[in-house]
């Protein structure tokens, strides 16, 4: 789980998000990064584990969560 939270992690770090698909369309909002970040792990577990939610911290009291 590490490796693939560190994947999508690396592919938008240290970049400007706006500039990144589906960035470039729509708001990089904690709600959108929390789905976003759901849907690309998503995509790349196996078919047996299912992911339950994810939370996104924009700062030590406030998240988003995405439940499918």
């Amino acid at each position: 789980m590490k490796r693939l939270i560190h994947g999508v992690v690396d592919r938008l770090d240290h970049r400007f998000i706006n500039d990144l698909p589906p960035f470039d369309i729509i708001n990089p909002s904690a709600e959108n990064l929390a789905k976003y970040f759901y849907d690309e792990i998503t995509g790349r577990l196996p078919t047996a584990v299912r992911l339950g939610q994810v939370k996104i911290w924009e700062t030590d009291i406030t998240s988003a969560t995405f439940r499918p």
